[in-house]
This record gives C-alpha cells, sequence and structure tokens, in this order.
C-alpha cells in the first residue's frame, strides 16, 4: 500500500527529503551553538532558531517515515545499518530543538550559559549522529555501483 511518504512525481520521497536533512541539520545544529554562545545574537534570533529547529524535527521525521516506506519498497533488505542508525536520528533533532528552546527560554538569565553548554553538546552529537547516518547510507548506495565501474 503506498503512504503519503512513498513516491512524489515517480521519485522515492527519501532521496528528495535526506538531503535537506543531511545539510540544514548540522547547518543548524552551528547556528543554534552559535546563536546560543553570542548574547547579542541570542537576544535577537533566539526564537527564529526555536521554529527552524522545530522544522528541522520534522523534517527529519519526513526522512524517517520515507525511509521506512523506501525500505519496504525494496524488500526490507536493503540498507540494514542506515535504517538501524537513521531511525535513532529523530531524537538527537529533538534534543537540538529542545537545546534551542532552553536557550530562547533563558537567553536574558544568568542561566544562558547553560543553555549555550546544552545548544553545543547537542549540536555536537547532532552533527555527529546526521554524518554516521549519512555516510551508511551514502554506502548503500553508491559503494557497489563505484566498485563496478573503471576509474580513468
Amino acid at each position: 500500500m503506498a503512504t503519503v511518504f512513498d513516491t512524489v512525481l515517480g521519485l522515492p520521497v527519501h532521496a528528495l527529503v535526506v538531503h535537506g536533512v543531511v545539510v540544514l541539520l548540522p547547518l543548524m545544529a552551528m547556528v543554534t551553538a552559535v546563536v546560543a554562545c553570542v548574547p547579542r545574537w541570542r537576544s535577537h534570533a533566539a526564537w527564529l532558531v526555536v521554529v527552524v529547529d522545530a522544522g528541522m524535527v520534522a523534517m527529519t521525521l519526513v526522512a524517517r517515515q520515507s525511509g521506512l516506506a523506501l525500505q519496504t519498497r525494496l524488500g526490507g533488505q536493503v540498507a540494514q545499518e542506515h535504517a538501524a542508525l537513521g531511525k535513532n536520528l529523530i531524537w538527537f533533532a529533538i534534543a537540538l530543538f529542545l537545546a534551542s528552546l532552553v536557550v530562547a527560554l533563558v537567553r536574558r538569565s544568568r542561566r544562558a550559559t547553560l543553555g549555550a553548554l546544552f545548544a553545543v553538546v547537542a549540536g555536537v552529537f547532532a552533527i555527529w549522529w546526521t554524518v554516521r547516518v549519512g555516510h551508511t547510507g551514502s554506502d548503500a548506495v553508491w559503494k557497489g555501483i563505484i566498485a563496478s565501474t573503471n576509474r580513468k
């Protein structure tokens, strides 16, 4: 049974949305950390970062659900390591969102330093896990293709 997460115009939704997650989640992890650590930016941009990080949670959820739909379409035995790691990426996106929310809520108090620390730690882990998930996905798709082609 086809789902909203299966295909768009004949292409897998996962192949379309995953690139946004792989680029934007690490980018927002860096932006979140910088905004959290720079008081002037924190006071002006904290809530905007919260909104964008919430969008990243949604995008990560779509990547997860569309990955499950693609896995089902391909018979359930493709990219097993990628699927196992990918199912947990949502928790790193949520942690980043929660860190940005804490930063926004405490942006003008003495607790701003703790909020910044939370944002930096959440950002580092979100980048690390995104790279792990992205690499295993790329490996599953491209390793065999590259190995079977001639290098010129």
